[in-house]
């Protein structure tokens, strides 16, 4: 495997749009998939020929177990230093299964930045009052190891958030 990317979305629908743009972005639409879902509603999808492991989180909770995985992995002296890697998150999902939707975006990005993970924020924000987010993006995107975190706000551009997190794994530290 040389890829692992965590997608942190609540909504299946846009689970599978997440999923689809990063099959096409890396050329794997034909791919075959090896998929289980351990905890419902977060699948994991294996993309055998593109060397590609999708973990998706529904919640706060999976989300932080998925990036303590991704921590672990690539703390991995024998496979994990080798592995690009990276978190699309939404911004607005519950805490826990259930739970109502809050901007727990705000604590994946922060993640992110204490383990130098490339994030890239993909949400649909035209239906939340979160206009104060555009002037906090900056701050947080300049205390990144890679000086920036990709925001697509408004509508959810999966297939700008894959380009933008595929060139973020590029740039070197």
């Amino acid at each position: 495997m040389n890829k692992l990317i965590i997608v942190v979305e609540d909504k299946e629908e846009e689970q599978k749009k997440a999923l689809g743009a990063i099959k096409v972005a890396l050329n794997a639409e034909d791919d075959e998939e090896i998929g289980c879902t351990i905890i419902p509603g977060n699948p994991q999808v294996g993309l055998k020929n593109a060397g590609a492991l999708i973990l998706f989180a529904s919640d706060l909770e999976v989300a932080d177990r998925r990036i303590t995985f991704l921590n672990e992995f690539l703390n991995n002296e024998e496979v994990g230093k080798t592995a690009a890697h990276g978190v699309i998150t939404d911004l607005m999902f519950p805490k826990s299964k259930g739970a109502k939707e809050e901007p727990n975006g705000l604590s994946v990005i922060v993640s992110c930045i204490h383990s130098g993970i490339p994030v890239v924020v993909c949400s649909d924000t035209d239906h939340h009052d979160v206009v104060y987010l555009k002037t906090v993006f900056p701050v947080l995107g300049s205390a990144h190891p890679k000086g920036e975190i990709p925001i697509i706000l408004d509508n959810k551009d999966w297939t700008k958030a894959v380009a933008s997190l595929l060139n973020l794994m590029a740039k070197p530290e």
